[in-house]
């Protein structure tokens, strides 16, 4: 029977991917358990799913190879950029089934649940464009590293914009630019996931200071 290995995001929780598997012939009623349960807000999205040889070995070694960005060992949500896993699962794959999964995902999907996916989008992409450097402590002229090639860098020239190559972006306009032009997917991903400030991911960062204000108050 085939076995797939899936990537699912979610609006409700954009800094989070989900990493699971399940059979091609239980896809539906998979997708049905993860998207309806009323603890969740919003369901699920399929970002890629391949099938593979052994579902539970390549999940394994996925789930091992990525646990120090697992919050919860009990779960299967993992806090990274979803090129590192899709890349890896590319070399697993028998055949990429993304599109047959978000086929059977959009069958299960309520016309409201869809409205709400959309702004919930709309706002995750807003929250990502006014991404505050001021907050973070990181100075105008600060110099922000592209993960994914460190020859790619831009600098903070306001509280929420910055240059490159002579024009100014929001983190996230300029995210999408370098992230198709570095030919990875134009993926709904948070622009402060794909830079980095003195080695440091600037999501990773603004959690950090919102945790070490958190404990002086």
């Amino acid at each position: 029977m085939p076995e797939i290995v899936y990537v699912f995001t979610n609006e409700a929780m954009p800094d989070y991917i989900k990493i699971g598997k399940t059979s091609r012939d239980d896809i539906k009623q998979r997708l049905a358990e993860l998207s309806y349960p009323t603890g969740v807000p919003l369901p699920f999205e399929c970002l890629y799913a391949v099938e593979v040889e052994d579902a539970k070995k390549v999940e394994d070694a996925l789930h091992a190879a990525f646990d120090c960005d697992r919050p919860n060992k009990k779960r299967e949500f993992f806090r990274t950029d979803p090129d590192r896993i899709i890349t890896i699962l590319k070399a697993f794959a028998k055949s990429d089934v993304s599109v047959m999964a978000q086929k059977e995902l959009n069958s299960i999907t309520a016309p409201e649940d869809k409205q709400a996916i959309g702004l919930a989008a709309k706002v995750n992409a807003a929250r990502g464009g006014k991404y505050s450097f001021k907050d973070v402590s990181i100075p105008l002229g600060a110099e922000l590293v592209f993960v994914h090639d460190e020859t790619k860098k831009c600098t903070v020239v306001a509280d929420s914009k910055v240059e490159y190559d002579g024009e100014h972006y929001s983190l996230t306009a300029l995210a999408r630019k370098l992230r198709v032009a570095s030919g990875y997917g134009n993926y709904n991903v948070p622009g402060p996931r794909c830079f980095l400030y003195e080695g440091e991911h600037l999501n990773d960062r603004q959690d950090r200071m919102a945790i070490e204000r958190g404990t002086e108050e």
